[in-house]
């Protein structure tokens, strides 16, 4: 049992994988939209109760000119975070090597 953790991890996967197709499959086939997420329902739920908003934010939102230039945006901040976790990654790495060998 020389991959037990592997092994296991790749069982926890696939039955993640398994309960999110089967639980999409379910939303799909209900014809409702399961994915909305809690702050339209929070927004929704607020204006039930007569709440007016006072400033109107769309003159400080930006919205870009198209949808390519919004994945590019999305695909930019994935990758500068992507990048900041692999140096945090690395700099706890190298640390510990350090600590282990101080040659």
């Amino acid at each position: 049992m020389r991959y037990k953790f592997e092994a296991i991890a790749a069982i926890g996967i696939i039955i993640f994988i398994g309960i999110f197709l089967y639980t999409d499959t379910l939303v799909q086939a209900s014809g409702e939209e399961g994915w909305g997420g809690t702050d339209g329902i929070g927004s929704e739920m607020v204006e039930a109760q007569g709440y007016e908003p006072w400033i109107d934010n769309s003159d400080y939102t930006f919205t870009p000119p198209s949808g390519e230039i919004e994945s590019c945006l999305f695909a930019l901040q994935a990758v500068i975070g992507g990048l900041l976790i692999g140096w945090i990654f690395g700099s706890w790495y190298t640390e510990r090597k350090l600590k282990k060998n101080p040659n």
